[in-house]
């Protein structure tokens, strides 16, 4: 419970910093005790602030001049992660407390799919093997191609998208990292202990920092500056729910629509949620985008012809 409570803190802390920029530890306190019952000594505060640096590498600044605090901009990546974190621990939680009464407990949470979670039990050993370095050996089915082949794998990170889980490695004899969904994965087991280094790879990774989903390229590919004209109805959701953490909102663009700006590679998987947002949104730069999507929405025109 002391670890539950933890995390819900440090959600709440993340919340004040980002709508109240450099906020006082004195109105952190006040805001904790008044809005949530939460009565903590400014020592508590501290470890909590040391915490998200050690831990989970978000660095709380102190800004002196204005005496408050704020979150380092370098960190913001980080925040999301750390957020998404934080959802799966209380969805945990209320599963956790639910199981007294679990009849009870289906009759009032409507999940999704169930074969969403096909594979989730695979994560634990897929973590055990990225902590200890070593390889994974399963059976990985392609859906598109109907086969199945036999991989080794040096595990580096875990990634969830849309509801769906990924394992990030370096197949073995392969120089490139590559995305295998745990939902395909069959037969897994733990293997030796792998001479790939997960330094050499860190360039490919970190460009899953620069898309949304799954997809970047290659290495040499670049972030660019995206820009949507995206109208008021809209922009609620991307507001609560944003595309990518570079997202930026320019609210006094106009009464009725909204310049939405990304610095990232505009992948597959970005065009496809500019696509969803149907009549909603216009790409205004950069100009590729533009006759893409544009070319996209005329393709799929044609169908109905």
């Amino acid at each position: 419970m002391a670890t539950y409570e933890l995390f819900k803190r440090l959600e709440i802390l993340i919340d004040l910093l980002q709508r109240y920029p450099n906020i006082s530890k004195k109105n952190i306190l006040r805001r904790l005790a008044d809005d949530y019952g939460i009565h903590k000594a400014s020592r508590t505060i501290e470890r909590d602030f040391r915490s998200l640096e050690i831990e989970f590498g978000i660095n709380i600044t102190y800004n002196h001049q204005v005496k408050g605090y704020e979150i380092d901009t370098d960190s913001q990546n980080r925040v999301q992660s750390l957020l998404k974190f934080v959802e799966l621990v209380h969805v945990g939680e209320i599963f956790k407390q639910g199981l007294e009464d679990f009849d009870e407990l289906r009759d009032i949470i409507d999940l999704d799919d169930s074969s969403n979670f096909r594979g989730i039990d695979n994560l634990k050993n897929i973590l055990i093997a990225i902590k200890k370095n070593q390889e994974i050996i399963f059976e990985h089915e392609n859906y598109y191609r109907e086969t199945s082949k036999q991989y080794t794998v040096t595990p580096m990170r875990i990634k969830e998208y849309l509801n769906r889980w990924y394992v990030i490695g370096v197949p073995k004899g392969h120089q490139e990292i590559r995305t295998f969904g745990i939902d395909r994965i069959t037969n897994l087991e733990i293997g030796i202990v792998s001479k790939i280094k997960q330094k050499s790879f860190e360039k490919q990774l970190d460009q899953f920092l620069n898309v949304v989903g799954l997809t970047y390229g290659d290495v040499t590919s670049k972030p660019e500056r995206v820009v949507l004209k995206v109208d008021s109805n809209q922009l609620k959701y991307l507001d609560s729910l944003p595309l990518h953490f570079t997202q930026e909102i320019d609210h006094e663009s106009n009464e009725n629509f909204a310049l939405v700006f990304y610095r990232i590679i505009p992948n597959y998987e970005f065009k496809i949620e500019v696509l969803k947002m149907n009549s909603s949104v216009e790409v205004l730069e950069p100009n590729w985008l533009r006759e893409e999507i544009k070319n996209m929405l005329k393709e799929s025109l044609a169908n109905y012809k």
